[in-house]
Formats: structure tokens, sequence, C-alpha cells
């Protein structure tokens, strides 16, 4: 029966591993390393939150003897502009150019960056995929995504293009949380529910469009947004929490179908607006 001893050790950056048989694990990079950095070719697993703060890394290359990247990592490395898989990865690839890190086999991308664009193809942006890369400006959802998962685009401070949303079935919890550039949303049709605090405290968001198919806005869905000027509803709704839109004091008009306000007076959350209700 072998006896295997688990080892430490540091590199030249004083980046750290974990060794232990076969295995070696990247177990933590510096807060304060700055640069670009490639991850030796003896590595074979990237470890829970090991590059996480690190705002001065600028580029990332995982090599093909990596096969296990654990969840959280790359949140607040906030220059990370380059996230490259190396060609022949059998788990992971970046396909594209697209500066992102993705699960081929099920077209899921786990981690992206500032610098990342999601591939036509792709179908699940993972949970937290893009959580607080604070420096991401711009990004295009394609018709091929199927799910966005919950904290997707938490705290994308920078994030200002305009938001289309179709494909998915549900807007996941806290999915835009915090993206305060962020100006308009369109949500599909196909989109049946907007879940609690998916677009909370987005404070520059005007206008959002919500087309038919959704039936439910989960509490606080729309919390703290307040810029928000218009909405447009959907005869489909069933269901609108009362939080859902609490804090949002700018509101100027909802429109919703003809024949519809009485209707729409029902929900608590709409109450308050009741002179803004303009019927289309």
């Amino acid at each position: 029966m072998k006896t295997f001893v688990r080892r430490h050790f540091k590199d030249e950056y004083g980046v750290e591993f974990s060794t232990c048989g076969d295995i070696t694990v990247l177990t933590r990079m510096p807060k304060d390393f700055v640069g670009a950095y490639r991850v030796p070719d003896f590595v074979s697993s990237i470890g829970l939150c090991a590059i996480n703060g690190c705002n001065g890394l600028t580029s990332l290359v995982i090599p093909k003897s990596v096969t296990v990247i654990e969840k959280d990592n790359f949140e607040l490395c906030e220059q990370l502009a380059s996230l490259v898989v190396e060609q022949g990865n059998p788990m992971f690839d970046s396909r594209d150019n697209c500066n992102a890190i993705i699960v081929t086999a099920t077209n899921t991308l786990v981690h992206g960056c500032n610098g990342s664009s999601i591939p036509k193809g792709i179908e699940v942006i993972a949970d937290s995929a893009f959580s607080q890369r604070r420096n991401l400006s711009s990004i295009s959802i394609p018709d091929s995504v199927v799910y966005i998962g919950e904290f997707a685009f938490l705290c994308c401070f920078s994030l200002e293009s305009d938001i289309l949303l179709q494909g998915i079935h549900q807007v996941t919890r806290c999915c835009f949380d915090g993206c305060s550039r962020l100006k308009k949303v369109s949500i599909g049709s196909g989109i049946e529910s907007v879940e609690s605090g998916a677009f909370a405290s987005c404070s520059m968001l005007s206008d959002v469009v919500i087309t038919e198919g959704t039936k439910y806005i989960g509490t606080y869905a729309f919390d703290n947004c307040n810029n928000l000027v218009s909405i447009t509803l959907p005869k489909s709704i069933e269901l609108i929490e009362s939080s859902s839109f609490d804090r949002c004091n700018r509101i100027e008009r909802v429109f919703i179908p003809q024949g519809t306000t009485d209707y729409f007076m029902r929900f608590d959350a709409l109450k308050q607006y009741r002179h803004r209700l303009i019927e289309l």
C-alpha cells in the first residue's frame, strides 16, 4: 500500500501549490501579483478561490494538464482581460478567442473576464461566471444560451451595453444585481419568470421591456433601481411580488395592454403607480 505525503511549495512568483501523489493543485496566487501568468504544466487542478482578488493579474493561460477548476475563482481580478485555455485540453476550451473558460462537453461557460465574449453555441452561463468582473463593459448573449446561472453578472459595475434576453426560461436570482451602469433591459418571449433580486441596484436602469410570456416577477427583482422611468408589462403576468419595485421612486410610465388596468391594479407593487398606467 502506497503512502503519499502532501507537499506544499511556491514558485518564483510566490504562487502556492500542493502536491499529493500525481495530483498538484494551485492553491493560492498572491493578491499583489502583477502582470501575466501561465499556470505550470505540472498543475492538474486550480483550487477553490485560488485566484481571487489578484487586482494586478492581466492575463492567465491554463495549460492542457488542468482538468479541474474549482468554483469561485477570478473574482475581483479587476485587470484580468485575457483568460485562455491551451488548445488540446481534454476538459476546457477558449473557442473563438473568447477569453473565457468553457466546459467543452456541455458548452457551459464557467469563467469569464473583462475581455470576454460569449461564442455562438454556448448553452449555459454558469452561476457566478462573470461575478464581480468590475471592468466588463459590454457583453452580448447569443440565442443559443438556454440558461444563465444565479449571480452570473453580479456587481459588473461597468456593464453598460443594452441587454437582450431571449431563449432562456427565467432570469435567475441576482443575475444582474448591482450592474449600476446598465441602462436598458429587454426580456424576450419565452422567459417565464424574473426571479428575486434579478436586477436589484441597477441604479442607471431607465427602461425595462417585458414581453408576452412572462408570468412572475419576484421579490426585490428591481429593488433600488432609482432611475427606472419606464416599464412595459405583458398580459401574461400572473404574479408581481409586492416588493418587486421597492425604492423605484422615479417611475413615470407603466405600459400595459389595452383593457388591463383593473387586472394590474390587483398587484400591490403597482398601486402606487395607478395614475401612471398607460394602456397600449
